[in-house]
């Protein structure tokens, strides 16, 4: 199989020199209509992709990587340790990080990693059993199990009273859960690259025999349906479900399948921040919103609500008032004076929730990059001062400080 590394935001050259050749580039193509909308951007004999970070495979042919942009001058290795950590933080991958070391670290490409990881949370749960649930049973035996289904028992035995029709439960294992997981591996024994990890996962499919798949347009079970007892399976089938839900496209484009594991960085960077954020913001008494709270900024003549606003992070103090509103931006900035790079457009919509929420302390974020980090803060003189902080966010564990949320402690009753 072909693999290409692409950088997001950075052309792919098509052509028989380039990156991609004029086949695979038609077969992209063919495939974009099931890659999440507005994905690609094409140009004259080349392809790039946008703020997207993640893999897409078409058959066993060719395979495209896609990593972070924030620092070109990383190693692939270091770039994917970035996603990974970002996907860790956020929730979208629990855990993930942790194998970093053994995994990102290596020669190991992306997709590889993340079935390592679904392999390696799939066998510490199975080292406790597989799950089993409880099933309605409809039998005829020689003996009564459970109870007689009187309804069955004229019908089917009339004429034979030492035959009994009968309706028991039974603890079974071939149950919707393991069978998502079955599909899973499936799925993942189709798609590595790798002769080790294909039969690791064939490995692991015979502790699944005599369970079934999940069949196109049945349920995908997610980690609600788990009871008490089976709440320990609640990562293993959120990848699971990752893997095989829409991510797995069986799309008859041009007869090629398609799969596709793509993350969109502005929308993972804006969980990734509120995660490390949300200790900081508990830490001095405000509670962390995302997405909100809803305002319209003004009405018309009707009295209509007019221009939604919905901030990407807000901080709520006790009376529930917005007393900080911050906007993360997954973006590189054009100089290293951060102030002096903002674009016009930010700075409108920041002073447009300043007015809106009635809100003095407003915040730019950004992930840390060369030039820039720490923070960087400025006053301006909107209806009253307004202070505009931008911040640097590192891309990994390390603890995350705001200094202008820490030493005052006035926002906290939005003084």
């Amino acid at each position: 199989m072909k693999q290409v590394r692409a950088i997001e935001h950075g052309w792919l050259n098509v052509g028989s020199e380039g990156d991609l050749t004029a086949s695979e580039a038609d077969a992209l193509s063919a495939a974009e209509s099931v890659l999440p909308k507005g994905c690609l951007e094409w140009g004259r004999n080349r392809v790039k992709f946008k703020q997207f970070c993640g893999v897409v495979q078409i058959q066993r042919q060719l395979q495209i990587e896609i990593l972070p942009k924030v620092f070109p001058h990383q190693t692939p290795e270091q770039q994917r340790t970035t996603l990974i950590e970002m996907l860790d933080i956020a929730g979208d991958i629990e855990g993930l990080s942790s194998q970093k070391a053994g995994l990102a670290t290596s020669s190991h490409r992306l997709l590889d990693v993340f079935i390592r990881h679904f392999l390696k949370l799939l066998e510490v749960q199975l080292q406790q059993g597989l799950l089993r649930d409880y099933q309605d049973v409809e039998d005829t035996l020689d003996q009564v199990r459970g109870r007689i289904d009187l309804i069955r028992q004229q019908r089917e035995n009339l004429f034979k009273p030492q035959r009994l029709a009968c309706r028991f439960n039974e603890l079974v294992v071939d149950i919707p859960i393991n069978r998502l997981l079955h599909s899973a591996l499936l799925c993942i024994a189709e798609l590595t690259s790798s002769p080790v990890l294909r039969q690791h996962i064939q490995g692991m499919r015979m502790r699944f025999a005599g369970i079934g798949v999940i069949n196109k347009g049945d349920y995908l079970p997610q980690s609600e349906d788990l009871n008490r007892m089976q709440g320990r399976y609640t990562s293993v089938v959120e990848l699971a479900r990752l893997f095989i839900a829409k991510q797995y496209l069986d799309a008859r484009a041009g007869q090629q399948q398609v799969y596709s594991l793509l993350f969109d960085m502005n929308q993972l960077f804006e969980r990734f921040v509120a995660a490390k954020l949300r200790p900081v913001a508990r830490r001095i008494g405000l509670r962390l919103r995302e997405q909100g709270p809803r305002k319209y900024l003004g009405e018309d003549s009707t009295g209509k609500g007019r221009l939604l606003m919905r901030p990407d992070i807000s901080l709520i103090n006790t009376l529930n008032r917005p007393v900080v509103i911050l906007d993360t931006k997954w973006k590189i900035l054009d100089t290293k004076t951060p102030l002096s790079s903002l674009s016009p457009a930010d700075l409108y919509q920041l002073s447009a929730y300043a007015s809106t929420y009635r809100c003095s302390e407003v915040m730019l974020l950004y992930p840390e990059q060369d030039g820039f980090h720490g923070e960087q803060r400025m006053i301006l003189n909107l209806e009253r001062a307004v202070t505009l902080t931008v911040v640097a966010v590192p891309l990994g564990h390390s603890r995350m400080t705001i200094s202008g949320l820490e030493p005052e402690r006035k926002i906290v009753q939005g003084v």
